[in-house]
């Protein structure tokens, strides 16, 4: 019996220091720690990001369904009927409809894009993943990229893995521009030409 209250003690504490794995700042991170939080106690923190991101694909297919998520006149108990009656039988995860019924009860439901962009950076912490985007004078191809990935590898700490997406900017001239996390490094030949100029 003893043996019995001390695991169910110790499990009790282990889900009460379940937290998010980055803090995020305003109403939108609230919901969205809240989600991540009540997901990784019950180990569904994938599960959730699918449904937020099939939600969201939705919302950007559906001009009618978007523009009534937003409609700030519908009445939230209107919203909130919606909301159980489009995941009513689906598969989705308990935490994802009660996220979003909360959202409608409290008339944030408009704001549900934000959210969901708030748990996608949650989530990117949890898989240590790091954006980097590479600013480049004309299209790199796929060789070029994974080569730029490697040598980006030194800036990252252990365990992190990096996610890149490449940005076509012709005022650049040649060269390119990565910013990887809070780091910003500038190889353009714009910039170059700038520094000749201004030291002429």
């Amino acid at each position: 019996m003893a043996r019995h209250l001390l695991r169910t003690a110790r499990r009790f504490s282990a889900e009460a220091r379940v937290e998010a794995p980055v803090k995020l700042f305003g109403i939108h991170a609230r919901y969205a720690s809240a989600a991540y939080v009540s997901a990784a106690k019950q180990g569904k923190t994938a599960a959730v990001e699918s449904d937020f991101l099939a939600l969201a694909s939705v919302l950007a297919k559906d001009a009618a369904f978007a523009a009534y998520v937003k409609n700030p006149t519908i009445a939230r108990d209107a919203k909130v009927s919606a909301v159980e009656k489009m995941f009513s039988g689906s598969k989705a995860s308990s935490v994802t409809v009660n996220t979003l019924t909360t959202l409608a009860a409290n008339a944030r439901l408009g704001e549900v894009d934000k959210v969901i962009d708030a748990y996608a950076t949650l989530m990117k912490a949890e898989r240590k993943e790091v954006d980097a985007i590479i600013t480049s004078a004309t299209e790199l191809t796929a060789a070029q990229t994974k080569k730029i990935s490697a040598a980006l590898k030194p800036h990252l700490k252990a365990g992190e893995s990096v996610k890149v997406s490449s940005v076509v900017d012709a005022s650049l001239l040649g060269g390119l521009t990565v910013q990887i996390g809070d780091k910003y490094l500038d190889l353009s030949a714009a910039t170059k030409i700038a520094a000749v100029s201004r030291a002429l």
